[in-house]
């Protein structure tokens, strides 16, 4: 378990982790110099026999000035210790403290009432109903309050003895999510090579595990882990942990970057969030509003834009957009504490419910649907929703709610009946509706004009994002199983037989005999023979694959079908004696090398074979190439 202390500067969370541990966490010479915390500091120690109780301290500044250091020590697993000195009392930072604690998710703490041999009972009392007000309504309404005083032990053991006591009862989930670490620190260990150190969030981490830098993409392997200081099999929830890296240089990583799986990462410049605005802010928010934008041990400067137009004042609580200034790595479901720019204070904070660009307008009665039916701790029901309202693409919804694949298949039994296409789910109600509608378009299309080949995607996939998504998606789906055929990129109904206009007619009746051969003439040669312009020529011929009837090889030959599958079966002669070259097939055919090399490169762009240097293999079907 891993315990964040926080409070106002100089109300003794180091000198109470010292009391505890025997740690000293500051340090830095300039944090021994001026006596104050500025970076976070960390200590362990085994609070009772138990492996669980094996605890992590992580010390926080305390001044306002390094908030930013603060956030970062903070995940939402960890146990609170909210420090306050009873000489003092409840101070600005108690307050803010308290506030990004519970921002961030905490639910389970304490609160140690520090420095009571420096005050009279009376006063220690007099704190203990002001704290009482300060964490109404809180998560740390109900938790104890111990009077504690580092000088002279009184109370410590007290502490240690609580903290014991939730050691043993902690128990941290998600360790079959995606590894997820955010670096809080980087250095280097002479012998052992790169360290970076975080809280993990999700997922576990072993040795010889492969994972990546977030921020650039930099593949790793885990060389060696280390939990709560000590040699360790795997880092899991809720683990402050120190991963050993091969493949990066500690200079080459810094506090904010993540760790966790190639397939898992999504940098994002924009967010949807549901923001609660804290009571005491004193603006209404309006948009645009800039922002310090924190998540877990990552930074950036942003935008809050507004959803609803009118401006949010403190206490309230909306769906609005975030756009950052530089990437950052977050997931479904996790929190952030939003800072505001100009008066450097705490703003608010909530959770994401949306990552990426919205697709079409931010406030599209659509999109406002499917935000509000996010649910951000329940990815089955959020899944059920947005199912409704259109397709959802698989590897996208798995990265952004962090999802393991097992968990997605187990998804798709949780969810409503649902179809895979290319890699989308589709609702089976959707696909239904969406596949009759194509099919009375296609029927209606192939009456009005018999002598088309049928229509193009694009024409037939019209709608909003989430219609024409599900329309092309029911397109793929009807031309898999037979339904519809696809030629030169028209879709008709299998049965539909295009009548060939006249004019069509005729030119085939003209070039039928030239083209009945293995080696036809060149569009060029075929034009003087006929003695018609090459130009005008040469577009009359693009019909003629429309309708089936010739197949265009190269921008200046064309084939019969029947003789370019002759050529086909040729080839799949001699690939069946291994891969065979221009040459070979040149020999097989007795058709000239400039021929063979126009038929090769079709059979190449069809996926009828595949070149690998001078030598071709035969990889798909020879009715590919027609």
């Amino acid at each position: 378990m891993i315990v964040t202390l926080a409070g106002h500067v100089d109300h003794g969370k180091t000198s109470l982790v010292h009391a505890l541990t025997g740690v000293d966490t500051d340090t830095l010479a300039e944090e021994k110099r001026r006596g104050l915390t500025i970076d976070l500091g960390f200590a362990y120690a085994n609070l009772g026999d138990a492996k669980a109780s094996r605890v992590g301290f992580v010390d926080v500044p305390g001044h306002h000035r390094f908030v930013h250091n603060m956030v970062a020590g903070i995940a939402s697993r960890q146990f609170a210790m909210l420090v306050i000195a009873v000489d003092d009392g409840v101070m600005p930072q108690s307050r803010e403290h308290l506030q990004i604690l519970s921002l961030l998710g905490l639910s389970r703490g304490i609160v140690v009432l520090n420095k009571i041999d420096r005050v009279p009972p009376a006063r220690v009392e007099e704190v203990r109903r002001d704290v009482g007000a300060l964490t109404a309504g809180t998560f740390l309404q109900t938790a104890p309050t111990l009077p504690v005083s580092c000088t002279t032990g009184t109370g410590v053991a007290e502490v240690r003895n609580h903290i014991a006591l939730a050691a043993r009862a902690d128990r941290a989930a998600g360790a079959t999510e995606p590894f997820r670490l955010p670096v809080d620190r980087a250095f280097t260990v002479r012998g052992s090579g790169t360290v970076v150190t975080g809280t993990v969030l999700a997922g576990s981490a072993r040795t010889d595990d492969r994972l990546v830098l977030a921020d650039t993409g930099t593949a790793v392997r885990v060389r060696g882990v280390r939990v709560q200081n000590q040699d360790a099999d795997a880092a899991t929830p809720g683990d402050r942990a120190a991963i050993n890296l091969v493949g990066v240089s500690a200079e080459e990583v810094t506090r904010g970057d993540w760790l966790l799986p190639a397939e898992s990462r999504e940098p994002a410049t924009r967010i949807c969030i549901e923001l609660a605005v804290l009571a005491d802010f004193p603006r209404a928010l309006k948009h645009n509003h800039p922002v310090h934008i924190y998540h877990a041990s990552s930074h950036a400067q942003a935008r809050i834009l507004l959803i609803d137009e009118a401006p949010m004042p403190g206490g309230v609580a909306a769906r609005v957009d975030v756009a950052t200034t530089s990437p950052m790595h977050v997931k479904i479901g996790d929190r952030v504490v939003l800072r505001d720019h100009d008066l450097a204070t705490t703003l608010g904070g909530g959770r994401v419910v949306a990552i990426g660009e919205p697709q079409g307008r931010r406030r599209a009665p659509g999109r406002l649907r499917l935000l509000a039916s996010v649910q951000p701790d329940d990815a089955p029901a959020s899944a059920c929703a947005a199912l409704e309202r259109g397709p959802l693409h698989a590897d996208t919804f798995r990265r952004q709610w962090n999802l393991a694949p097992e968990r997605m298949a187990a998804l798709l039994g949780e969810a409503i009946e649902v179809v895979e296409i290319d890699g989308h789910w589709l609702a089976k109600a959707a696909l239904d509706a969406a596949e009759a509608n194509l099919r009375e378009h296609l029927t209606r299309h192939h009456q009005q004009q018999p002598e088309s080949s049928g229509l193009s995607e694009a024409a037939l996939c019209l709608g909003d994002p989430a219609e024409a998504t599900t329309l092309r998606l029911a397109l793929h789906h009807l031309a898999t199983t037979g339904t519809v055929r696809v030629e030169g990129g028209d879709y008709a109904l299998a049965s539909h037989q295009a009548d060939i206009p006249n004019n069509v007619k005729r030119l085939f009746a003209l070039v039928e005999r030239p083209l009945d051969s293995i080696q036809p003439p060149s569009l060029g040669d075929i034009a003087k023979r006929l003695k018609r312009p090459f130009p005008a020529f040469e577009r009359e011929m693009r019909a003629l694959p429309a309708f089936g009837l010739a197949i265009r090889v190269s921008d200046t030959r064309y084939y019969l079908p029947a003789r370019l599958l002759e050529m086909a079966d040729q080839a799949a002669g001699l690939a069946a004696q291994g891969p065979f070259t221009v040459r070979n097939f040149r020999d097989a055919t007795g058709v000239g090398r400039n021929v063979v090399i126009e038929v090769l490169e079709h059979f190449d762009r069809t996926g009828f074979t595949r070149r690998s240097g001078d030598t071709r293999t035969i990889v798909g079907n020879r009715n590919a190439i027609l």
